[in-house]
Order: structure tokens, then sequence, then C-alpha cells
């Protein structure tokens, strides 16, 4: 029995987070102490690796004075 490959997923990179984050003047290490969770995490959100739960989400946006649609774009479809 042979192991198939998982389909390749289409990453998107969320520029206007990124954007958003740095006219903030925060790091994603800040911001992983803000929030109290992984660095890595903040960077697999960032990325489009991850998508993060709602109220998280909510939270982000907040955080970064905007709101969730623009934040996670890529999201809206």
């Amino acid at each position: 029995m042979s192991r198939r490959k998982a389909d390749a997923r289409i990453v998107q990179k969320r520029t206007r987070f990124r954007e958003l984050r740095l006219a903030k003047d925060k790091s994603q290490r800040a911001m992983s102490l803000d929030f109290d969770c992984s660095e890595s995490w903040i960077r697999s959100i960032e990325h489009g690796r991850c998508n993060p739960e709602l109220k998280f989400a909510f939270r982000l946006a907040e955080y970064l004075g905007s709101t969730v649609d623009d934040v996670f774009q890529d999201l809206k479809d």
C-alpha cells in the first residue's frame, strides 16, 4: 500500500497583517508576548499557513487597529 501525497495547498501571505504589525512597530515576538502565544503561531498566521479562531482573529484585528475583513482579506472569499 503506497502513501498518497497531500494535495498542494495554496498559501497566500497576509501582507496586510504584516503592514499593520509594522505600522504599530511590533515584531512577531512582541505580538506573541502580548497575546501569550508562541512566536511561531503569529508567524504561521502572518504567512497564511494557519487561520486563527474567530475570537482570536477579532482580538488581533482590534490590536492592529483594524477590522477582521481588512486583516484577513484572504478569508473573505
